[in-house]
């Protein structure tokens, strides 16, 4: 017989936990937090490497300072806030569906069972809106990467590298969810319309894992040399 779903405890900051905490929470073997709000934690991870070198670059006066301002706000102020929302919002969406679904397993009214069944399949489609926009987010991190990338210093092409490898990973995880969810949907406009906008972003990060690639082609051993060495 399999063992009840332990719900999510309610107004619980996920966020909010130390790092070891949270690793835990997500190697507990329970099913929340999950794959969703670990593409949430890329997401955020790929901001705060890339507003580190907008800092650094704008401390040292490189490159334009006005746009590296003005990037970093733009992470700040709206992409991290929103990120953690989201990193929340997806662990306890996908915990409702979870719960929904236990319940209608264990009912044996047709009609009761129906209307369950309903409701869980609602309740996934609020997950998958939520892993859309992550993964929208991660997309345009790829972006805010390469920038930080190109027009930021060179020994701390590192962390923007990082920002770039840690977005677009964050991307493909929410794309393998999307594709999963949508298998739980035979029919229907809505369906229809999401499998084409999961084939649109797909092709979106693949050209964009293809730009990062080539950014690590065209490294040279001295840039690896100075990348090697102390920005500070």
């Amino acid at each position: 017989m399999a063992s009840a779903v332990v719900p999510l405890p309610k107004n619980r900051a996920l966020i909010a936990l130390p790092t070891d905490e949270l690793l835990d929470e997500f190697g507990a073997g329970r099913h929340s937090p999950g794959s969703g709000s670990a593409a949430a934690l890329m997401a955020l991870l790929s901001a705060k490497l890339s507003a580190t070198v907008y800092k650094i670059s704008i401390r040292r006066d490189h490159g334009d300072a006005a746009q590296f301002a003005y990037l970093l706000k733009q992470l700040e102020d709206v992409l991290v806030p929103r990120l953690k929302t989201l990193f929340q919002e997806d662990a306890e969406k996908f915990d409702e569906v979870i719960l929904v679904r236990q319940a209608r397993d264990l009912e044996s009214d047709s009609a009761a069972k129906r209307r369950l069944r309903e409701r869980a399949l609602r309740l996934l489609r609020q997950a998958t809106d939520i892993i859309s926009e992550i993964v929208r987010i991660c997309s345009q991190l790829v972006d805010y990467g390469i920038i930080a990338f190109d027009s930021g210093p060179d020994r701390v092409r590192g962390d923007s590298g990082s920002a770039i490898s840690v977005a677009i990973a964050g991307a493909m995880s929410g794309l393998f969810i999307l594709k999963l969810n949508l298998e739980s949907f035979s029919e229907g406009q809505w369906a229809t319309d999401q499998r084409a906008t999961v084939d649109r972003l797909q092709d979106m990060i693949l050209n964009k894992q293809a730009e990062a690639l080539a950014r690590i082609a065209r490294l040279a051993p001295a840039d690896v040399r100075s990348a090697q060495s102390s920005f500070l």
